[in-house]
């Protein structure tokens, strides 16, 4: 941060989501919200939880949605309810929709690439910090900064990976920082839940922008040893965008069926999806129970989008 700040960049702490109040309880996994918490509420509620349960396709009589097909410890079974909501990521979803007739969905999709940064420097040991605990958000340039505490494995696959052997062994001292860009829509989630994608030109011309911005950070902070991951990528969204497979109360051409997850987005952003999914998912489950989207307040919706 301080290495940032001293090269010009609005380096911040970023909001997380965690329950300040839970930290000294004495067990800290309770502080940091997931998405346990809202499902057990359910649970509570009434609602019926079935694991092992992996859907194939849903049901139609004519332009109506009435059920859905899934496999469960080796037999197909079907389900019926009079609403049904997929929320079963981007690539899931895609894969459920095509398989159910709804041949768009899948055909396109954003995925949040990144490159991480690492250098080692001499006076810190050990990793016990939160992951991406601050950075600074570059929306011209199209692509955030953050630093990144790496559990050793993911570190030990990806260096191995970027065939530095030699640095194996430097987990306890690396700082790394994680460059994540905004990418155009572009290429498909196959049938089998495959995806096929080539970045342009302009997503790798953010990712070498940010990469060298990185560097210069890292080196600035004492770092040495500096060395680039291969790109990868998170957050794949888009593959049942809103105006395209979803209609703006996330409803399909058919009755009954909606879908209520990052696959609704309609465009990346380059940013961490989870507050402005929960927004979506309170937005719905109003709709849903008979209110509808115009009267949701505009400061909840100002709020929702506030974290994107």
């Amino acid at each position: 941060m301080a290495s940032a700040r001293d090269l010009g960049y609005a380096w911040e702490k970023l909001d997380k989501f965690v329950y300040a109040e839970r930290c000294d309880t004495g067990v800290p996994h309770e502080a940091r919200w997931n998405a346990r918490i809202p499902l057990r509420e359910a649970v509570e509620n009434g609602a019926v939880v079935k694991t092992g349960a992996r859907v194939r396709r849903v049901i139609f009589e004519r332009d109506r949605a009435v059920g859905v097909e899934f496999n469960e410890g080796g037999s197909l079974k079907t389900a019926r309810a009079g609403t049904i909501v997929l929320s079963a990521g981007a690539i899931g979803s895609a894969v459920i929709l095509a398989a159910s007739g709804i041949s768009t969905a899948g055909d396109g999709f954003f995925c949040d690439p990144l490159v991480i940064v690492n250098g080692v420097v001499d006076d810190i040991s050990g990793k016990t910090e939160a992951a991406m605990s601050t950075g600074v958000h570059l929306p011209d340039d199209g692509y955030m900064l953050t630093d990144l505490t790496q559990p050793w494995f993911m570190y030990g696959a990806f260096t191995a990976l970027a065939l530095r052997f030699d640095r194996l062994l430097a987990h306890p001292g690396t700082l790394s920082i994680m460059v994540k860009a905004k990418d155009e829509l572009g290429g498909r989630i196959t049938a089998g839940g495959r995806v096929r994608r080539t970045f342009s030109r302009e997503d790798i011309g953010k990712l070498e922008h940010g990469a060298a911005r990185a560097e210069t950070i890292l080196k600035k902070s004492g770092a040495k040893h500096v060395f680039r991951y291969r790109i990868t990528a998170a957050h794949p969204g888009g593959s049942a965008r809103v105006g395209d497979v979803v209609d703006a109360n996330l409803k399909t051409a058919y009755d009954n069926l909606y879908v209520c997850d990052c696959s609704v987005i309609p465009e990346a952003w380059g940013l961490p999806p989870t507050f402005a999914l929960l927004a979506l998912g309170r937005r719905l489950a109003k709709h849903l129970l008979g209110r509808s989207a115009e009267q949701v307040s505009v400061g909840e919706m100002r709020r929702a989008t506030s974290g994107m």
